[in-house]
């Protein structure tokens, strides 16, 4: 225990004499730290800046594409020796099935059962052909679907088979003609040559243009609705889970409740999930802290010359002060330690500035592109980058550091006492 202190304290000493002299040339130690700085800086705001895109990139993939779906379709047809053969007896899943799976199945956030293709519609003298999407109430909390006005159908309109339907903005326009598109609430239009009451318009998409004329209905009694088609149209059925890392899990325990209820028919059940959009913005974005991190090194590194530059230039001058801490007992391991613990002190100094420049950096950064591209982005500081941003210092210090202390530790005490 005695030993550590003495250890420790001669450590600090080494530190308080180190930095007492770092600060006689306070212009040349300053200039020799901004490499450190700016490395350390380039570093911090580069990380925060990635860890916030990759948030708000996982947050946006999960909102707006089926990343933490589990979706379950019937296999209508397989490919035998090259040519597609149909299937028969597969299940056709019902409203009951997605109530039970909600309830039976662990690890399931939200549920829907859909069922698109397409509808022509008509108000008045104006007619589109609509992409019609029929699906239970329960849609709308699974794809947080934006009502600009009115609302969404609700689970007793779908179990009555209620005459409604919920429009988007682009196809309600169409209908309206020169009139706003929330005018048409409340009337009636015509699909398929049925009357269905408009309850709702969905609000435009915040970026870029709506990409299609978008409608929604209850599923129960919509079928004859849609346009006639060669192959079969059966509702799939879309399960969330509660994390994007619980989707595998949520697939696991959706097939093995499929296996209970159809048993040998849930070969004829496709089970996919779709995490390979967000495996490729995870690779992007561990490429990008790569290659950041890879020029804030390089940085580091120039920094890390230019501290050995100084060092040495301390050695030269001090070598009288070195020569007499050798004549009165200082060994060869103290001297070498000493001028290593000031390459440590100068760089830690340099990575706490910084660290400070690039909370700043990232701070701004992230700010233009709020203003800019309109993204809520905002830095993310992990404590893995406050550690390596540290651990860069101490290792850029040891490394350009170890040279001058041997250089110092090398000298002869008496030849060393000789030079002026």
């Amino acid at each position: 225990m005695k030993r550590f202190n003495l250890n420790a304290a001669a450590l600090i000493e080494s530190a308080r004499v180190g930095a007492d002299s770092l600060r006689t040339n306070t212009m040349r130690t300053t200039l020799s730290t901004t490499g450190v700085i700016i490395g350390v800086a380039a570093l911090v705001a580069a990380f925060s800046i990635t860890d916030g895109v990759d948030l708000w990139a996982r947050a946006l993939i999960a909102r707006e594409s089926s990343v933490q779906d589990v979706a379950i379709t019937p296999r209508t047809s397989t490919v035998v020796a090259g040519r597609t053969v149909p299937i028969s007896g597969y299940p056709v899943l019902t409203t009951e099935d997605a109530e039970l799976a909600k309830q039976e199945i662990p690890g399931v956030a939200q549920y829907a059962l859909t069922l698109t293709g397409n509808a022509p519609v008509e108000f008045g003298d104006r007619r589109a052909t609509a992409l019609l999407t029929l699906t239970t109430a329960s849609l709308a909390d699974f794809t947080s679907i934006d009502v600009l006005s009115g609302r969404f159908f609700t689970p007793s309109e779908v179990l009555h088979s209620a005459p409604v339907i919920v429009l988007g903005h682009r196809l309600a326009q169409e209908l309206a003609g020169g009139r706003d598109a929330l005018w048409l609430i409340g009337r009636a239009i015509k699909v398929s040559g049925r009357k269905r009451e408009v309850v709702g318009v969905l609000s435009p998409p915040q970026v870029g243009p709506e990409p299609d004329l978008a409608a929604f209905a209850p599923l129960r009694g919509g079928e004859s609705l849609l346009e006639p088609s060669k192959e079969p149209r059966l509702p799939t059925l879309r399960l969330k889970a509660r994390s994007i890392e619980a989707v595998d899990t949520l697939r696991t325990q959706a097939v093995n409740w499929l296996a209970e209820r159809y048993g040998t028919r849930v070969e004829k059940l496709n089970v996919e999930i779709g995490t390979e959009r967000l495996e490729n913005t995870r690779q992007a974005m561990l490429l990008t802290k790569l290659l950041l991190g890879l020029l804030a090194g390089l940085i580091l590194a120039v920094g890390g010359i230019g501290i050995m530059n100084v060092l040495l230039a301390a050695v030269a001058e001090r070598t009288r002060e070195i020569g007499i801490r050798k004549a009165v007992g200082a060994r060869r391991a103290d001297i070498q330690t000493q001028f290593l613990v000031e390459s440590v002190t100068v760089t830690g100094a340099g990575s706490a500035i910084g660290f400070v420049v690039g909370i700043i950096l990232a701070q701004a950064g992230t700010a233009v592109f709020r203003l800019w591209a309109h993204a809520p982005i905002y830095p993310v500081m992990h404590l893995s980058t406050g550690l390596l941003a540290a651990g860069s210092a101490i290792t850029v210090g040891l490394i350009f550091g170890t040279y001058p202390a041997r250089r110092a530790a090398e000298l002869a005490p008496v030849e060393a006492i000789a030079r002026e």
